[in-house]
């Protein structure tokens, strides 16, 4: 289903619509200063439409511009369908690490992920999503659901270290808590084919990959990683300086993802991943969603249309003026 209506996503702004009165008046000013001078020099009147034409040709453009100020769209609501025996979970690691970045004032690596983690959810169309923070623990924020809004703003809501980890370790991430998705009633029993997919920088404690894989294969879960950040990234204080407390590690890094990944199979992109581990399947019609289209830059373009032809009307007025002029210079009506 797929309906649609008109709307202005700025209505207050026709209050400027009675700037139309500047043009109109500047042109009743101006014509009324050159029939001074067309009855001094005793030119012939131009038609009294002509004047007319133009100041409404040129009150049509201002009109023409505040519509585009109000913003004029099209609204349409489409129907949203869903997967109804698959679901997805986002899991953002939120560690103190991933307050790093590449420069002060740089975005960190929570920033990116959020952002990646946006990014593949377009990519996901139709199928349930939900999110989740990680450290030494997994809490659902946001169980599946196929409202893109709501999932963007969970995202877009996280935090690092909030909640804070249970434990205190120089190294607050271990891999071995990503066992609780499988287990700990993440997803709803009718969502047959399961995908998480984890965004980290890698920074994790001893875990068991092979234990880690099998609890997660148990339970039809298949798992796609994602490493966000890098050796030279550090964590900046708000006056530049380095917090000397955090202490990169990008080989172990590297060593636990690439661990991680072999164990549970995770070969490729994560997008591809999900697909291939959710597949096809029936969905239904949960909802419906609204999009808006503006069409302010089409008005706008709209109006330099009658302010072209009033500027044609007055220099096809102006030669017929000067015409008038030097055929009365000939007769020696002017001199």
């Amino acid at each position: 289903m797929l309906a649609f209506s008109l709307t202005l996503l700025t209505p207050s702004a026709a209050y400027l619509a009675v700037l139309a009165v500047v043009p109109v008046a500047a042109l009743v000013v101006a014509s009324r200063r050159v029939d001074r001078v067309r009855r001094l020099l005793r030119l012939p009147a131009p038609p009294a439409r002509g004047v007319v034409g133009r100041a409404a040709l040129l009150a049509a453009t201002v009109l023409l511009l505040v519509l585009a100020a109000m913003q004029p769209a099209v609204r349409t609501h489409a129907s949203v369908r869903a997967r109804t025996d698959a679901a997805a979970f986002i899991v953002l690691d939120t560690s103190r690490s991933m307050l790093a970045a590449p420069a002060p004032g740089g975005p960190t690596r929570l920033r990116r992920a959020k952002e990646a983690a946006i990014a593949l959810a377009a990519r996901l169309p139709g199928i349930p999503l939900g999110v989740a923070t990680f450290t030494d623990r997994v809490l659902p924020d946001l169980f599946p659901t196929p409202d893109r809004g709501a999932f963007d703003s969970t995202v877009d809501a996280v935090t690092a270290e909030s909640p804070p980890p249970r434990d205190v370790n120089t190294v607050a991430t271990t891999f071995d808590a990503l066992s609780s998705i499988a287990t700990d009633g993440f997803f709803a029993p009718s969502a047959r084919k399961k995908a998480v997919v984890l965004f980290t920088d890698g920074e994790s404690r001893a875990f068991d990959a092979t234990t880690l894989a099998q609890t997660l294969a148990a339970h039809g879960v298949r798992l796609a990683v994602v490493r966000i950040g890098g050796g030279g990234d550090r964590i900046y204080r708000p006056d530049g300086s380095v917090e000397a407390a955090y202490r990169p590690d990008p080989s172990l890094a590297k060593v636990s993802i690439a661990r991680l990944r072999a164990a549970v199979g995770d070969t490729g992109d994560a997008g591809s991943v999900v697909r291939r581990a959710l597949g096809q399947g029936p969905s239904t019609v949960v909802g419906v969603e609204p999009r808006s289209q503006s069409l302010a830059p089409f008005v706008a373009l709209l109006a330099f249309v009658p302010l072209a032809l009033a500027l044609g009307a007055s220099r096809g007025w102006l030669r017929r003026v000067t015409s008038s002029r030097e055929s009365a210079r000939a007769e020696g009506v002017v001199t």
